[in-house]
């Protein structure tokens, strides 16, 4: 893969996952969340944001692997990603970018903020492959809560 086809995968890779948890990928599990939820919510605030965190985590690890119908089950249809180089991607063209990298991700300084059926998750990944840092980028995520599922609405990351 050429070096900036390397960016455009790690600019991709990043906008998407950006997601806390990671398990399997050594994410750092000390996230700080913020929540607004009505009285009346049968779920605690705790469990929605574990929930959208476990959906970000799962997220992460499909990109890695390349798995694209994992990733295909967590994007809403009206996805849309802009990446750090600026480029918008909707659905159709994330999903079809995706392929299996050597490198992992880290997230980090995650924040969930929960407000009926949104969610907007705040963070930093770093992309390291072994043991150099490749990237590290400040993402913002989007989950709407649809059918009880949080999906995957919107993804933006910053270079840092």
């Amino acid at each position: 893969m050429n070096v900036g086809a390397t960016r455009n995968a790690i600019g991709v890779v990043v906008a998407v996952l950006v997601f806390g948890g990671l398990a399997g990928c050594g994410g750092d599990t000390s996230e700080t969340a913020s929540v607004s939820i009505s009285a009346t919510a049968s779920v605690s605030a705790t469990e929605e944001q574990d929930a959208v965190l476990a959906q970000e985590a799962r997220w992460l690890t499909a990109i890695t692997a390349g798995d694209r119908d994992t990733i295909e089950s967590i994007l809403s249809p009206d996805f849309k990603h802009i990446t750090s180089e600026g480029t918008l991607l909707g659905r159709d063209e994330e999903i079809a970018s995706i392929v299996p990298v050597t490198f992992t991700m880290n997230a980090t300084e995650q924040s969930v903020d929960i407000v009926g059926d949104t969610a907007v998750i705040h963070g930093v990944n770093t992309l390291t492959e072994s043991g150099n840092v490749l990237a590290r980028e400040r993402f913002t995520d989007v989950f709407v809560k649809q059918n009880g599922t949080w999906m995957a609405l919107s993804a933006q990351e910053t270079a840092i």
